[in-house]
């Protein structure tokens, strides 16, 4: 019986070594892709006041440039590869925009020029319609269009 004890050490090296009776390494998680929209961008029009917008990976802050206003958003989610963004509002002060509790976002970016249709609720999202200029076929303004150059 001498041998009993170095038979149950070899044994429980072995399972040691089989990863038996452990916990295995989870699956690491997906690369993240930075948003492609993240940085400072200033507002060009149509029809809003002047203003900034700062965008990062889990927030938008827009910015009225004379500092009468200021909204937060929450980003909830992005797709960089369908030009899609959520976001759900956070705090405000003033006269903010946009309006609303969440938005969906469709969006373009040519160069420096960044177009942004949004839609009220987290439902569907807006077809881009005017990208570049939002002005429809018809030469009015796109409702709930905006365009901002990205700022260094």
């Amino acid at each position: 019986m001498r041998f009993c004890p170095l038979v149950a050490i070899f044994m429980v090296a072995a399972l040691a070594l089989s990863g038996c009776g452990g916990d295995a390494a989870p699956t690491p998680p997906p690369p993240h892709h930075p948003f492609d929209l993240a940085g400072s961008w200033l507002y060009l029009g149509p029809s809003d006041g002047t203003h900034t917008l700062v965008i990062s990976d889990s927030s938008m802050v827009y910015t009225d440039v004379s500092g009468t206003w200021k909204s937060s958003w929450t980003v909830k989610s992005y797709d960089n590869d369908l030009h899609h963004f959520q976001v759900t509002f956070e705090s405000g002060n003033g006269t903010y925009l946009p309006t609303g509790q969440s938005s969906s976002g469709t969006y373009e970016v040519n160069g420096t020029l960044l177009t942004v249709q949004l839609a009220m609720g987290l439902g569907s999202y807006p077809a881009l319609e005017g990208a570049g200029s939002c002005t429809g076929s018809d030469g009015d303004p796109v409702p709930e269009c905006r365009l901002y150059i990205h700022q260094n």
